[in-house]
């Protein structure tokens, strides 16, 4: 397993130079996840609308008013699916492998029409290190709603135009807000109607669109559903399906010079080498952070620590039953904890559990951990793959580092990968990347509704047809990617 993680910073300055790689990653991909940082989601009550299509008018009045200040693109190309018996001395061998080449870039990307920024994102994300002097400098320029001149000069656009053409699997986590952020800011005006976006949302990915935070809601056991627990969670049940030989995933990045400009090296593999036995910190777990995410007390002076989370969850033996409560605790530091937890969902009101960062108020998916957890390694200090402290006492809430779209992307497609291992049901790459070949037949075009018991639903209805301004955008990017068939 590679020991860093590579992510590409893209700017307007070296645009033209990452490109062909850019295009060749999307053009090569097995599948593609996508994650965006944003300056802002307005008033909160409103994107959380009782009414599924008032919910939707005000996503789009969101997405409208506010801009995406970072695009987060991971494409996941799967090089092999091995499925090879050896025999040693020890008896037999199996080994049972996705395997991943994955290239992941973080998109500075600066729109030119006038939009607001929250007093609150603002300061949430400079204090985790969003660079916005290098956002105005160096930001990739954007327009959005529909074309305002046949362009085609190197642009954000143009990329997800690209995407279209290649027609690859979308993976997303809670991801409404970023596709409808996504349609509005690089494709064409979103339509008045919800039911008219989920048709041509069906249209312009034909291959899928997956969402990993729909996926574990509803179809995975586990205590909680933000987007860093279920990466780490994953990290450990693709090592134990390895161990009992079982289908898991494996990864390699390209092979960049470490002292490339533009690249930074995060360390992600921390949860290995993470002990509870050995952490010194004894403070009790937050109950907010270690279920949610977040925790929206400043001064709060319980553990964050997302690794001891992980582990400590793992070994209580906490599962998701029915209505998202919780049982089989066998005892521990974190029983009074999950017993006043849900004694407290018991008493509001009977909906699905809202277990996710994506909820916190102050901004958009921050998923609040210590600060180990993902931030950019200096390539001098330490190069076995683990961050050089593993436990601080400080209650340091996320990593200070500006490419959290980008790493929160590759997490993204890391859980799905993770997914279609643990299926076990794609077992030779001879069977197209499909739905049915992947067990997710009954899975797809469904993307997370907070506060429902129902998805999304990616589909054309009986009742309700494409837009218009998408049908003629859509019609010229099935023309250039028939030409480009035909070079």
């Amino acid at each position: 397993m590679e020991e860093k993680l590579p992510i590409i910073e893209v700017t307007g300055d070296n645009l033209a130079q990452v490109w062909p790689s850019l295009s060749k990653a999307l053009r090569d991909a097995t599948f593609v996840a996508m994650d965006c940082e944003l300056s802002g989601l307005g008033n909160r009550s409103k994107i959380k609308s009782f009414e599924l299509d008032v919910r939707y008018q005000n996503m789009a009045e969101v997405a409208r008013n506010y801009a995406i200040v970072a695009l987060g693109i991971s494409c996941f190309s799967c090089n092999s699916v091995s499925s090879i018996d050896m025999q040693d001395e020890k008896g037999e061998e199996q080994i049972r492998s996705h395997d991943y080449m994955v290239q992941t870039f973080n998109v500075l990307t600066m729109c030119t029409d006038p939009f607001t920024v929250e007093c609150d994102s603002l300061k949430f994300l400079h204090n985790h290190g969003f660079d916005f002097n290098k956002l105005y400098a160096k930001g990739i320029l954007y327009y959005k709603g529909c074309d305002r001149k046949n362009d085609k000069s190197l642009s954000v656009r143009n990329l997800f135009t690209k995407l279209l053409e290649y027609r690859k699997p979308l993976i997303v986590h809670n991801g409404l807000i970023d596709l409808i952020f996504l349609y509005q800011s690089f494709y064409c005006d979103l339509p008045k109607k919800n039911d008219t976006f989920a048709a041509d949302l069906d249209d312009l990915f034909p291959s899928g669109i997956y969402d990993t935070k729909y996926l574990a809601e509803f179809h995975q056991a586990v205590p909680a559903t933000y987007l860093e627990y279920l990466f780490k969670k994953m990290q450990l049940k693709n090592v134990s399906r390895q161990r009992n030989r079982q289908w898991h995933v494996r990864l390699r990045f390209p092979p960049y010079p470490r002292q490339t400009p533009n690249i930074d090296w995060y360390s992600y593999l921390q949860i290995f080498s993470y002990r509870v036995e050995e952490d010194t910190d004894k403070r009790d777990l937050c109950q907010n952070y270690a279920f949610h995410g977040f925790c929206n007390d400043v001064k709060c002076s319980l553990s964050h620590n997302i690794n001891r989370v992980v582990k400590v969850l793992q070994m209580q033996g906490a599962k998701k039953h029915g209505d998202s409560k919780y049982s089989s605790f066998k005892g521990g530091s974190l029983v009074h904890v999950i017993e006043k937890f849900t004694k407290t969902k018991e008493e509001g009101k009977p909906q699905k559990r809202k277990s996710s960062s994506e909820n916190v108020p102050s901004a958009k998916k921050c998923h609040l951990s210590s600060k180990e957890t993902n931030e950019p390694e200096d390539i001098t200090k330490n190069s076995n793959g683990v961050a050089p402290e593993q436990v601080q006492p400080q209650n340091l809430r996320r990593s200070a580092n500006g490419h959290r779209a980008g790493y929160d992307a590759f997490m993204t497609g890391y859980i799905f990968a993770s997914i279609v291992s643990d299926k076990g049901v794609w077992t030779s790459k001879d069977n197209p990347f499909t739905p049915e070949n992947i067990g997710l037949a009954d899975q797809v075009n469904k993307v997370y509704l907070g506060g429902k018991n129902f998805p999304f639903l990616i589909r054309t209805g009986a009742y309700a047809s494409k837009s218009s301004k998408h049908c003629s955008k859509i019609e010229k990017v099935r023309s250039s990617e028939s030409t480009l068939r035909n070079v």
